[in-house]
């Protein structure tokens, strides 16, 4: 997943992904940069969150 890197000031790809949820209760990817070792976090949109929202709960169902 493509994340920006703060001290890059670029966006790249994101390595050693993970999906974590915020104290918010939004989801996000948190990873680190491939070039300089930087953690970066992307927050994962609306629509994004309700489809894995509606997917869990047919699985659970």
């Amino acid at each position: 997943m493509e994340g920006y890197c703060v001290k890059c000031k670029t966006k790249r790809e994101m390595q050693k992904t993970k999906e974590v949820i915020l104290k918010n209760k939004r989801r996000a990817m948190k990873g680190e940069c491939p070039k300089c070792g930087t953690k970066m976090c992307r927050i994962l949109g609306k629509a994004d969150a309700k489809a894995g929202a509606k997917g869990a709960a047919k699985k659970a169902a």
